[in-house]
């Protein structure tokens, strides 16, 4: 647990019994993102469901105060009523964040201005007559075409409004379509899942599938749509058992794959991590505003000083838990408990057989996991919320398997019908799909291996150790083609 010394501008650890004294992140200050010219506001997100403000009184304020302001400064704050204003002019519009009145510090500053800069809030109005034509075709694309299907799918109950409402933003405007997808954060450091630590033909597979969805939506409405991968890699890496410098080589050799792959006339996938969001060299970010932040690390990895400086600035910007996890997982029938739950055993199939942590007792095991299962969550629920200041009025996509109520939405990224078809199945034997589905994830490249069968035209992902076990038993030749990057097996 993270908490600024507001005296130092600085972060210091606190135990769960002290979090009731947690200082408040900016994440959990901010109550309003918004772009504007001199005669209205252009667009505005709020958060918080916070009090609705008087934005006629608000943008004659700032309209009349934009000379007081520090003229020292890029970026103005003003004091409005109990509420602060920071803003800054971008390419012919100013975009702003109110927060709550309190006195910041060079952390909170520098954070604050960095979502001025970075957040995706200027999208320019054009005409649309009849946009929501174009926004139904969109949402049927995206049901029929990506969208994953989970038993108490809550789409045509109230997921598909919520959806239209976010493709509205967009096609009202007559603008791209922008998606924000964390996905892509390396590969398993569990060798029974994985053929290797870089990205093979369930990438390439993946990657495909954006794209065709992509062309798909071009094809019916002509500005497109932009999916932009925000990896996670960075965020999870040390809980994962998976070096920083690992995470680094995987997350360009997916940019390279890309570029190889991608049509020559569009460009509908972006990428974005953390490195890349905080922009330290170019941000004159100060380091010692969180000398005393300490993150928990369970695993034995190689952490590098960007990685880290990253997740430390995370968690003590975006984390909005005060100690409820702790309670909540020992609360039976707790939503999070579940979740907690979930968390736990998927780490532990994938750390079960590694090397590092082979040779510890059953007790330790379960509780390293456990600590690994908590941390993942809280830097979860934080790199939400940075995703959500950061891509404010994006589709939100997901590689978990919700029940597309919305806001999120679960899609599959590998294909169970038409080109490049990819089917996820138990065994070697008999092509079935598993009987049951990962609700903490839906099958993925990054915790799989692809694999050919015999002549069929059909990719199959599937655990590599089976794979190997089905060769290995001799009902079957075949091993790793190094061209195509996927497993082949031919059956006797």
């Amino acid at each position: 647990m993270t908490v600024l010394n507001k005296d130092s501008s600085s972060s210091t650890t606190c135990s769960d019994s002290e979090s009731q004294f947690k200082r408040p992140t900016v994440y959990e200050r901010i109550l309003l993102i918004y772009s504007r010219d001199d005669d209205r506001f252009i667009n505005r997100r709020n958060f918080h469901d916070c009090e609705e403000l008087d934005l006629g009184d608000m943008l004659s304020f700032l309209t009349s105060s934009r000379k007081e302001g520090n003229s020292d400064r890029a970026i103005k704050k003003y004091e409005f009523g109990n509420k602060c204003i920071w803003e800054t002019e971008r390419q012919n519009q100013w975009t702003g964040v109110v927060t709550e009145d309190f006195e910041e510090t060079k952390f909170e500053s520098w954070f604050i201005e960095l979502i001025i800069n970075q957040s995706r809030i200027q999208f320019t109005q054009a005409p649309s007559i009849g946009f929501e034509i174009y926004t139904n075709v969109i949402a049927d694309k995206f049901a029929h075409e990506i969208k994953n299907t989970i038993d108490g799918d809550k789409w045509d109950l109230v997921g598909k409004s919520s959806f239209k409402k976010s493709v509205n933003f967009f096609t009202s405007k007559w603008q791209t379509l922008e998606a924000v997808l964390p996905a892509f954060p390396c590969k398993s450091s569990n060798f029974e899942k994985v053929a290797g630590t870089m990205p093979d033909k369930g990438e390439e597979l993946a990657l495909r599938k954006l794209i065709r969805f992509s062309e798909s939506i071009r094809r019916v409405y002509p500005p497109g749509i932009i999916i932009w991968i925000v990896s996670d890699g960075h965020v999870f890496s040390d809980c994962i058992a998976v070096d920083d410098n690992i995470v680094n080589e995987y997350g360009r050799a997916l940019k390279e794959l890309y570029l190889r792959i991608k049509p020559e006339d569009s460009n509908p996938v972006r990428f974005c991590s953390l490195p890349e969001i905080f922009s330290l060299e170019s941000s004159n970010f100060l380091e010692d505003t969180l000398e005393d932040v300490e993150l928990g690390h369970y695993l034995p990895t190689i952490i590098d000083d960007e990685s880290e400086l990253c997740r430390k600035i995370l968690v003590t910007a975006c984390d909005t838990d005060s100690g409820k996890l702790r309670e909540d997982i020992k609360t039976d029938n707790h939503p999070r408990l579940h979740l907690f739950r979930g968390f736990s055993k998927f780490m532990t199939e994938d750390l079960a057989n590694h090397p590092k942590i082979s040779d510890i007792s059953k007790k330790k095991f379960k509780k390293i996991v456990a600590n690994v299962a908590f941390e993942m969550i809280k830097r979860n629920d934080a790199y939400s919320n940075l995703v959500e200041l950061v891509f404010p009025f994006h589709l939100r996509f997901s590689i978990h398997a919700h029940n597309n109520a919305g806001p999120k939405f679960g899609i599959q990224l590998l294909s169970v019908q038409g080109p490049n078809k990819c089917q996820a199945i138990n065994s070697i034997g008999d092509h079935m799909a598993p009987s049951t589905t990962d609700l903490l994830h839906i099958p993925t490249p990054w915790h799989n291996s692809v694999v050919t069968i015999d002549d069929n035209d059909t990719y199959y992902i599937i655990k590599a150790s089976k794979v190997l076990s089905e060769l290995k038993s001799g009902r079957g030749t075949g091993g790793w083609d190094s061209k195509r990057l996927h497993y082949y097996f031919f059956s006797h």
